[in-house]
């Protein structure tokens, strides 16, 4: 008997959702800042009210930690990763040139899948404590060692997009582009704001919202990519199982 499914993929369709489901996401982020920083523009009708109200803004909330928007970012990159190592595979199985440029940049993307649940990167700021904080501009220390390693893989990946399609080179460059805007340089404007007025103002949540909202539409953006290169290039994929080492 024969068990093949077919399982077709609507990019279009995958795409519009990422993005709605990003845009249902910030809504409900800065609703809840509004909440959080305007206490008088609503009244609250007892306890049961307060605590669901608190649950929504810290849920909600993209600047935060261990939440809705933390583990909808996690899902993103670990897709990309999947995608990434999926291209990676067929890549090796005809011992292409680049096959390990693919695996490094999978590679990239599942630690960035960890770390944004873990936090990682934060931690770095301790070795940087002393560093200058140039008028604000890096009162987020991370940002020091960030921009380094950002550096270092663009080199290391030079030879690997010179190869690509053009249209391929610039989606490509445009993803990275929009999640690196979010990633390091929203990350300088907000960090010197917060030097310079802290980081109890709506204003403050906003540019926040819209640091963790350009890597959403960075990692969709390379999430679509990867899937029409998929279509260009590799179009179907079969997997194949052995049944003799299904023994038990």
């Amino acid at each position: 008997m024969d068990n093949r499914q077919t399982i077709n993929i609507k990019i279009r369709q995958v795409t519009v959702t990422l993005v709605i489901l990003s845009l249902v996401f910030i809504g409900l982020s800065l609703l809840g800042q509004w909440y959080r920083l305007f206490p008088d523009s609503y009244s609250i009708s007892g306890p049961t009210h307060e605590f669901f109200l608190d649950l929504f803004i810290d849920k909600f909330s993209v600047n935060t930690e261990n939440n809705v928007p933390t583990y909808f970012n996690t899902v993103l990159l670990i897709l990309a990763a999947f995608l990434i190592f999926l291209i990676a595979t067929v890549k090796f199985s005809g011992r292409d040139r680049y096959r390990y440029e693919w695996v490094l940049l999978g590679l990239v993307f599942l630690y960035l899948s960890v770390d944004e649940s873990a936090v990682i990167h934060e931690s770095f700021t301790r070795l940087f404590k002393d560093a200058p904080d140039v008028n604000g501009w890096l009162h987020y220390k991370w940002v020091i060692p960030g921009s380094v390693i950002v550096a270092l893989l663009g080199l290391a990946f030079v030879r690997f997009f010179f190869h690509l399609e053009n249209r391929y080179k610039l989606l490509f460059f445009l993803s990275s582009a929009v999640y690196l805007a979010g990633g390091l340089g929203s990350e300088l404007i907000s960090g010197r704001y917060a030097s310079q007025f802290g980081t109890k103002s709506f204003s403050y949540a906003a540019l926040t919202t819209i640091e963790e909202s350009l890597e959403w539409f960075g990692v969709i953006l390379l999430i679509f990519t990867l899937l029409k290169y998929l279509e260009t290039h590799i179009a179907e994929i079969n997997l194949q199982f052995n049944k003799k080492s299904d023994r038990f």
